[in-house]
């Protein structure tokens, strides 16, 4: 069965198979969850909401688990609650044979001349910790239990609206409200992704027997400074904007996606430019 649909550009474009898919998600409340929901809803697919509070029977039916459901604001109890979580989840998973698609983080190690010394990525606070604990699980769940599974380490995530507390969501609510804006960081260099565009790759992955773990970003990147400019220059606001020292954090100063794999893998690239991204932000 075909379905079209209309993307980001207006354009139309086909999806195939897509139909015969039974997706569940958690965390459809989120940022990104509530996005891929209402992308889902224009392109005709239809999905279930998990809720973890609640007891869902049947889940033998569904094919695809969307697990966006994770403590971001990390309090003393967040790190167990992602670990039961993504436990509860893998139990269901491997006993249904449903394959998990979960989005990470993308803390890489780099020398001095911003070239990535490791391939793991490494803890530089509780939230990427956790999401390292659920990544270490998920590998382990598919070992034992032969899970099919997507790991997703997703770059700076930005697009939509700024209802929640990412880089350019922050920057835009401080030049708008705010006539001198000191910059946290200014030199430290971030690589961006459009929300529409990782929605896209999420439909991609739906059709795909393989599992792995694959970057996701533009593959492009920009100093907060840089940043901060350009938002101001498409908000039209007088603000004023200041560095505050140190110019670089001593961890996590540069990050940069590669992305080959992921646009081999999936015949996905980012088609959306950043500046074009940010002037169809809605605020």
């Amino acid at each position: 069965m075909l379905r079209t649909s209309i993307n980001f550009h207006g354009k139309i474009f086909t999806d195939i198979k897509i139909m015969h898919k039974h997706l569940i998600i958690s965390g459809h409340q989120g940022y990104i969850g509530s996005y891929f929901c209402d992308f889902l809803r224009r392109k005709g697919i239809k999905f279930s909401k998990f809720y973890f509070n609640k007891s869902q029977k049947n889940m033998y039916k569904f094919t695809h688990f969307f697990h966006f459901d994770f403590e971001i604001k990390m309090k003393k109890d967040s790190l167990s609650k992602n670990k039961f979580r993504i436990l509860k989840i893998l139990d269901i998973c491997s006993r249904n044979k449903i394959k998990l698609i979960f989005p990470s983080t993308c803390t890489y190690r780099y020398n001095k001349l911003n070239k990535r010394i490791s391939k793991k990525i490494f803890p530089i606070n509780k939230y990427s910790r956790s999401k390292i604990q659920c990544e270490d699980k998920i590998l382990e769940c598919s070992k034992k239990k032969d899970l099919d599974y997507f790991i997703f380490r997703i770059f700076n995530v930005y697009g939509n609206n700024i209802n929640n507390r990412w880089v350019v969501a922050s920057l835009i609510k401080k030049l708008i409200k705010n006539k001198i804006i000191k910059l946290k960081y200014p030199e430290n260099i971030r690589d961006f992704i459009h929300i529409e565009d990782l929605s896209k790759l999420f439909i991609k992955c739906i059709n795909k027997n393989k599992s792995g773990i694959f970057e996701v970003g533009s593959g492009n990147a920009i100093s907060i400074r840089n940043l901060a400019l350009e938002l101001r220059k498409i908000l039209k606001v007088d603000s004023k904007i200041i560095d505050s020292k140190p110019f670089k954090s001593k961890i996590n100063n540069f990050s940069k996606s590669n992305i080959n794999l992921t646009k081999v893998s999936f015949s996905w690239k980012p088609r959306i430019k950043l500046k074009e991204g940010l002037k169809n932000i809605r605020f």
